[in-house]
């Protein structure tokens, strides 16, 4: 069965006869499968459809797209064969990380046609301003270059979020136009996503549906960022939060486990107690900073998941970023699924 893994190429026939691919330390679940063409005729009797949704602060437009939901689910899963075969011809699926996957393939003349699905794809205040337009009841925004078309639709607007779809088309004066493909395979993958689609079983361990602004607390963010700091979520497996001139950061994440542990060569192995290992990195920017990436699940081929904890400040501000990085690790890793 195909795996997530952070340069991951999964082979096309075991994704496509099983529909999804999995993820280091996360097993598949089997879910009734509901096939909604992609562009067909809405019905009229359901609002999501007929009506754009415009959503509260602080909630998703639809109980469907709520944070705690689309962590665990599959994104190769909502752009399955069935639906990328109304755009073209189906090849390999790849994902980088948890919430994305893209499929090679070609249109229906031939050419190549490169599709890129996100969920829970962090939105600038510019891009929820530019959704004018109105996708599977909605809100969309659109912008399309020479040979590709980047779509998204609203699915949160405090903090902004969405489903958002990239297209890649060949270029050349010949090159297909990369929009109307995109807008056929987003429609079918809200749909999708509406429904019952496949999920992730994560294993012991897994931090796939930790919510990493929820598990850090003032006390641990103030002796660095003082009193306020302000929180910044990014996607659904990222949080940052910003004082006057320092910043904290926590993400989850899949990555291939290197053997020696040295995710960067600077990285240096650290005890975070309790028995759990960190590797640390100090990098001496413009702006300084130390990361401490903390290992949770790896399978046989050293695909795995891991936590990255890093803390930045301006050159002046004078501080010791790595023992704060491994103090700030110490104070969130209880909060963290056990491995």
């Amino acid at each position: 069965m195909p795996r997530f893994r952070a340069t991951a190429v999964v082979a096309a026939a075991a994704l496509l006869m099983a529909g999804c691919a999995t993820g280091p330390g996360l097993a598949k679940t089997n879910s009734p499968r509901r096939t909604v063409q992609a562009g067909a005729e809405t019905n009229p009797a359901d609002p999501s459809t007929t009506t754009r949704q415009s959503a509260q602060a602080g909630k998703p437009v639809d109980p469907a797209f709520a944070s705690e939901r689309l962590r665990l689910l599959n994104p190769c899963a909502l752009i399955d064969k069935d639906l990328l075969e109304t755009v073209g011809t189906p090849s390999r699926y790849t994902s980088s990380n948890y919430t994305r996957c893209s499929n090679y393939m070609k249109d229906k003349s031939g050419k190549s046609l490169g599709i890129t699905l996100d969920i829970g794809y962090s939105l600038t205040s510019s891009d929820l301003k530019n959704a004018t337009k109105t996708l599977a009841g909605l809100k969309s925004g659109e912008q399309k270059l020479s040979s590709s078309c980047f779509i998204t639709v609203v699915t949160q607007e405090n903090p902004a979020q969405a489903v958002r779809v990239q297209v890649t088309t060949s270029t050349g004066s010949d090159a297909a136009e990369p929009c109307e493909p995109g807008r056929k395979v987003l429609e079918g993958a809200v749909r999708k996503l509406k429904g019952n689609p496949q999920k992730y079983t994560p294993s012991k361990g897994s931090p796939v549906e930790v919510d990493p602004c929820a598990i850090v607390d003032k006390a641990t963010l103030s002796p660095v960022l003082g009193a306020s700091p302000r929180a910044l979520p990014f996607g659904l497996h990222q949080c940052s939060w910003s004082g006057q001139s320092a910043t904290m950061q926590i993400e989850i994440k899949t990555a291939r486990i290197p053997k020696d542990g040295k995710f960067d060569s600077r990285s240096v192995e650290v005890d975070l107690g309790g028995g759990v290992k960190g590797y640390q990195a100090f990098k001496d920017t413009s702006y300084p900073s130390c990361e401490v990436v903390v290992v949770r699940t790896k399978d046989s081929s050293d695909a795995g998941e891991i936590v990255e904890f890093s803390v930045s400040g301006l050159k002046e501000k004078e501080f010791d970023r790595c023992q704060a990085t491994q103090t700030f690790a110490k104070a969130v890793l209880p909060a963290l699924p056990a491995v």
